[in-house]
């Protein structure tokens, strides 16, 4: 009777250090769950509307709209997240910049224009004589690189209105820009002289506007 008496605290003894072993692993195993949870540095958000187009991508990430669209021409409207703040509900502050007014120049202030021109489905031809000696580069700006046109040598350039035509001498010398009518709808026809007497340095710049009016400089 004796003997089976002492048997049972070791019983005792043995269960509770058997449950104390089980349950030490399991608490390992919870905080490395908990420590597993990182916050994704590039939300998906980010490449859905409205924030494709209206947040840059946090740095580090891959590119969305306004990330390629800041680095192609630059706008101040968006901004970029930390990757820290990169949280799909966290929405940063715009700049504290204001674009200054633009006030467009008086009527008498205006250069008057020096031809009318009908495009055709908002479209012109626009043709050009050099008739100096000298090289002329010419470049529809936003439509064309800058080509060259020798002394003496025409072009036809077919373009979209408005549109801003430069001319430039390779001599630096100054080149007149004389703007025609033609008695085709849709057609200008653009002389390019040697200017010797230049009214002032901003030379050989003809801007045709939407409503077909030519003005020079």
């Amino acid at each position: 009777m004796l003997k089976k008496n002492r048997s049972q605290p070791k019983k005792i003894v043995g269960t509770v250090f058997g449950g104390l072993l089980i349950g030490i692993p399991a608490i390992p195993l919870v905080a490395s769950a908990q420590g597993s949870q990182v916050l994704n540095p590039c939300p998906k958000i980010y490449y859905e509307e409205p924030f494709n187009s209206t947040r840059l991508a946090p740095e580090g990430c891959p590119p969305n709209a306004a990330t390629r669209i800041v680095q192609g021409q630059g706008t101040p409207e968006v901004t970029r997240p930390s990757a820290r703040s990169a949280d799909p509900y966290y929405t940063p502050r715009m700049r504290d910049r204001t674009n200054p007014p633009v006030t467009p120049p008086l009527p008498e202030n205006r250069s008057q224009a020096v031809a009318k021109i009908m495009s055709m489905d908002g479209n012109v031809e626009v043709r050009v004589k050099n008739n100096t000696n000298a090289i002329v580069t010419y470049e529809a700006v936003g439509h064309t690189q800058r080509r060259v046109l020798q002394g003496g040598e025409e072009t036809v350039l077919r373009l979209p209105v408005p549109v801003t035509v430069t001319f430039t001498r390779q001599d630096d010398g100054f080149v007149q820009v004389m703007p025609m009518s033609a008695s085709q709808d849709g057609v200008l026809e653009v002389a390019l002289d040697e200017d010797a007497n230049p009214r002032d340095r901003n030379q050989g710049v003809l801007r045709i506007q939407k409503d077909g009016q030519v003005f020079l400089n």
